[in-house]
């Protein structure tokens, strides 16, 4: 004869999540004006829902577009650019916004795939640029803007 023992259940692992929730942004925050510039429309989409969460956001696939809201539009708070952009890449986009909105000098933010490009890299090196490098993590970019704006706070 066989005897069963009673089942038990089987050990069960216990697993948590610590999610941090933000709060809401400040109403200094909400108003800050994000100008963004980025040709991929999936990454584009991705990076304008997550900044309008606290921003008044612009985004844009070209600095051709880019260049009419600034001239339209007025000011931007925060421009967050990428380097390679058909028409008109970051570089140039960067040197034509300078020149007619020389204020925007350091409200930038550079983003590009291209970490070893020597042409990239000078143009980093020459106007002491903020730059994050894809992929990168929404903390890094979190940690740029709050770079950028408290300089301007």
């Amino acid at each position: 004869m066989r005897r069963r023992l009673p089942r038990t259940p089987e050990a069960v692992e216990l697993v948590t999540l610590d999610i941090h929730v933000e709060e809401e942004p400040s109403p200094i925050e909400a108003t800050r004006k994000v100008l963004l510039l980025e040709d991929r429309n999936d990454f584009r989409e991705v990076l304008r829902d997550y900044l309008s969460c606290s921003y008044q956001v612009v985004s844009v696939n070209s600095g051709i577009e880019g260049l009419r809201e600034i001239m339209t539009n007025g000011g931007f708070d925060l421009i967050i650019c990428d380097m390679l952009m058909p028409r008109m890449g970051g570089e140039m986009f960067y040197w034509a916004v300078t020149r007619v909105r020389p204020a925007t000098r350091d409200r930038f933010i550079f983003f590009t795939g291209h970490k070893n490009n020597p042409a990239i890299e000078f143009f980093f090196k020459r106007v002491n640029a903020n730059v994050l490098f894809k992929p990168f993590k929404l903390a890094a970019l979190d940690s740029a803007i709050r770079d950028v704006l408290l300089k301007h706070a």
